[in-house]
């Protein structure tokens, strides 16, 4: 078959989807598919072709250049820039700021905006060109379904697959758009992309009956393909060398205030540093920390001084730390539909973990249920006195995990099983009908 896939973010940037759907790519071409990737790209280029027979397609952004933010080795010198901005220069950080309110509030469907025209152009080019069997198109970000929706009546014979990472018209942290002047119009043209589509593909049980309950065309062709695990395989994985003695806890994501605050985990770090004042205890933040800032910084001492953030770094980094961990963190969304691939990632390099969660429906409930190395403690204002408890004894004592545990969670999550379930959908012997 002939596949493309139209996604805003692709590898080598340092995103979920990129990594889900870099593998994805890789082993469907391995089954002898021929896959071509549309993306986005910092400059323009020519399509090149990938080791593993994948050939990229990257057009710019016409607007803004949206996709350094998720590239690699951007965000060491973007972070600096913002503290020079900061501190030596006032009146232009607070018209940057402005700026930058104005484009968020005015801009549609989301930060990649100006990715869409150029990528439909493209797309109905690629179309007319290679007559594809199937375009997929791939969100987050929701502009890859834009570009999709409107590629797809210069490609006859093509069948549509639409593949959810994050919900768009139903999600309300972190917005993707201003809802006050737009919410209607996320509704209407992301019922037309469902509808048109010929299928559609969701991360978890809750997004599928998401969307079921609030666009009843969804349902009969909406497919759960769980997240995919991107981290080397498992023989790779050497924990380095424990720096002195100090007890590593590592969250691993990217932090919002109103979805995914760290201000619970500071606060039961702060505690647990108080009561064990004869062991050094370290909390390390890896990702983008968004609107976080205050709240990291307003950690108390001595806890803030025992606190690092490193922002976006490579995978290997991510990997490094994981393995280097003796505890890994996870934050609950404020969204019942929505699970973070690092909860998988986390099982599978085997480390205990402490999952902070502030919805009994949390989606991460789910997929650690039977992982024996777990603390899971529920958000509210404070920690209580059982909460630091059960911590304390928690990060004192971990619990070991069974390796035939973590090589389960490996084999479920890995490239090629989430990528035969992609197949199933796309390859004509499973019998997915089309949509009118």
């Amino acid at each position: 078959m002939k596949i493309l896939l139209i996604t805003h973010s692709y590898a080598p940037d340092l995103t979920p989807r990129a990594f889900r759907w870099a593998a994805v790519a890789q082993q469907l071409a391995q089954a002898g598919h021929q896959v071509h990737v549309l993306c986005a790209a910092q400059a323009g280029s020519s399509p090149d072709e990938a080791p593993t027979g994948v050939i990229v397609h990257r057009v710019s952004d016409w607007l803004i250049n949206a996709s350094a933010r998720v590239a690699a080795g951007t965000a060491a010198s973007r972070s600096a820039r913002t503290e020079r901005v900061r501190t030596g220069q006032p009146l232009r950080a607070a018209l940057r700021k402005a700026v930058r309110t104005l484009w968020r509030t005015t801009y549609w469907p989301d930060y990649a905006c100006g990715w869409v025209v150029p990528a439909t152009t493209k797309a109905r080019d690629l179309c007319r060109e290679h007559r594809y069997d199937w375009v997929v198109s791939i969100s987050h970000p929701f502009s890859g379904h834009v570009a999709g929706w409107l590629a797809m009546p210069g490609a006859p014979g093509a069948r549509w697959l639409v593949d959810i990472g994050d919900p768009f018209h139903l999600m309300e942290e972190p917005s993707p758009n201003n809802r006050r002047l737009y919410a209607w119009l996320n509704r209407w043209v992301e019922s037309r992309i469902i509808r048109r589509s010929t299928a559609i593909s969701v991360t978890t049980e809750a997004t599928r009956a998401l969307y079921e309950l609030n666009f009843p065309e969804s349902r009969g062709k909406t497919h759960l393909v769980p997240p995919l695990l991107s981290l080397p395989p498992v023989h790779e994985v050497a924990r380095p060398a424990a720096q002195g003695d100090a007890l590593r806890l590592v969250f691993v994501g990217t932090l919002y205030r109103r979805l995914r605050s760290p201000r619970f985990l500071l606060a039961c770090f702060s505690g647990l540093v108080a009561a064990m004042p004869e062991r050094r205890i370290e909390l390390h933040f890896y990702g983008a920390t968004n609107d976080c800032a205050e709240e990291l910084a307003a950690c108390p001492e001595p806890a803030r001084s025992s606190m690092f953030v490193h922002g976006i770094v490579s995978r290997s980094a991510v990997h490094e730390a994981m393995a280097g961990a003796d505890i890994l963190v996870n934050i609950g969304n404020d969204s019942a539909s929505q699970l973070a691939s690092k909860v998988i990632e986390y099982m599978s390099v085997g480390r205990p973990i402490l999952n902070i969660v502030s919805l009994p429906s949390d989606a991460s409930l789910i997929a650690l249920e039977g992982y024996s190395a777990l603390l899971t403690l529920v958000r509210s204002e404070t920690p209580s006195p059982e909460d630091l408890a059960l911590l304390r004894a928690f990060v004192q004592a971990p619990p070991q995990v069974d390796p035939a545990v973590r090589d389960q969670v490996r084999a479920r999550y890995s490239a090629a099983h989430i990528a035969g379930l992609y197949r199933s959908i796309l390859e004509p012997s499973a019998g997915v009908g089309t949509q009118a």
